[in-house]
């Protein structure tokens, strides 16, 4: 290879390294603003929506955390979404405890072409007529500002859809070497502080764990029913949102909500499996592209540091430079996330197993017929 190429080779990359480094810093700067914003204690009705599949061992936090708000315009529903555990005794005991406060439902059998978290919160919805609705998992644990700071954002931000990421608990080695990689997209190319600002549907994003609607935009663009069949249901809805002229505000909840999404490394690997093969839409040629992009953007840089390879000759200070300021970029995002103190130091093992989960999907919809997810094919 050329001295030319290799220069360039080495210059594109601490170019790109430099990039990710700014957009991180940015999005952190932002997310850190949004926590400025007080959180209220009255205002107009809100409806908490809960979806709740086989959660007998983990709901109940959830729905104690949720009794407790600051807030005092909300009601709680919950749906049972055709589980097998004790999951319905559970919302039982919580209805005849907490009759003023408290609504639980169980969901018609998953009809043909629906997934069943959309299907479970649309159905969930028909019941509601509060001026707000806030969609959150029955794994998350709520503060007793979570509601309140949600309305606050959508009224300073007159958003039709407040989402954001809360703290996402990893005590767990295995965890923590694979859900970093939620984090990837918004330090490498998504600009948070612009999603409220600007009206493209391709700068929106949105977490599936907390997302507060206006209750009359939900309905003008007819709830989940778009996104009927969609694993990332989350973001796709928020591209339907900006689609149809709403505004979304993605803000910092990691003091008001947290969540621990899996138990062990084979949870983890198959929950990112079902969400990021779908992100790319299924698209073979990206999956392809990124697992060239990685290890020339990411492994190579860090492999010069440890290794002599004479042929790279001239590319070899720009790639110490970027595996140092890549470093820098995951220090900085362990910090603003709270993430494990080592997480920065293992960054190429998370980027080696977000790869593996995508191909797993990607396995498993080719040849299997979808991603197992409690008990159910996601295609």
């Amino acid at each position: 290879m050329s001295i030319a190429l290799l220069t360039a080779y080495g210059i594109i990359i601490f170019a790109a390294c430099i990039f990710f480094f700014f957009v991180t810093v940015s999005n952190i700067f932002w997310l850190v603003h949004t926590q400025s914003i007080e959180p209220k204690e009255s205002g107009p009705s809100v409806a908490v929506l809960v979806p709740a599949r086989n959660e007998a061992l983990r709901i109940r936090p959830c729905l104690d955390s949720l009794l407790k708000q600051n807030y005092r315009s909300y009601q709680i529903y919950v749906i049972d979404d055709n589980s097998t555990d004790e999951t319905w005794e559970i919302l039982k005991s919580y209805m005849q405890r907490y009759p003023r406060k408290f609504k639980a439902f169980r969901a018609e059998p998953l009809p043909e072409g629906w997934y069943g978290k959309p299907h479970a919160l649309q159905e969930l919805s028909g019941h509601v007529e509060e001026e707000y609705m806030l969609c959150t998992d029955a794994d998350t644990v709520h503060k007793p500002d979570s509601i309140g700071r949600a309305i606050a954002v959508a009224e300073r931000y007159k958003a039709d859809l407040v989402t954001g990421y809360v703290h996402h608990v990893m005590p767990t080695f295995a965890e923590a070497s694979v859900e970093p990689s939620i984090y990837i997209l918004t330090m490498l190319a998504m600009p948070l502080y612009l999603i409220p600002l600007v009206k493209s549907s391709k700068i929106s994003h949105a977490i599936g764990q907390f997302m507060l609607f206006r209750r009359a935009f939900f309905e003008k663009i007819g709830g989940y029913e778009p996104v009927r069949k969609q694993a990332t249901e989350d973001v796709k809805m928020a591209n339907i949102v900006k689609q149809q002229g709403g505004r979304i505000a993605f803000v910092d909840l990691r003091m008001s909500v947290e969540c621990r999404m899996y138990n062990d490394y084979r949870g983890a690997i198959q929950g990112i499996a079902k969400n990021a093969y779908d992100y790319l839409g299924k698209n073979t040629l990206f999956l392809f592209l990124g697992t060239v992009a990685v290890p020339l953007v990411f492994f190579v840089p860090i492999i010069v540091w440890f290794i002599n390879i004479p042929w790279l000759g001239p590319a070899v200070p720009f790639l110490k430079a970027s595996a140092i300021l890549t470093l820098y970029t995951w220090i900085l995002e362990a910090i603003d996330r709270r993430l494990p103190a080592y997480v920065p130091f293992i960054y190429p093992l998370i980027f080696v197993n977000a790869l593996s989960a995508l191909w797993s999907g990607y396995r498993q919809v080719r040849k299997e017929g979808g991603v197992e997810w409690k008990g159910r094919k996601v295609i």
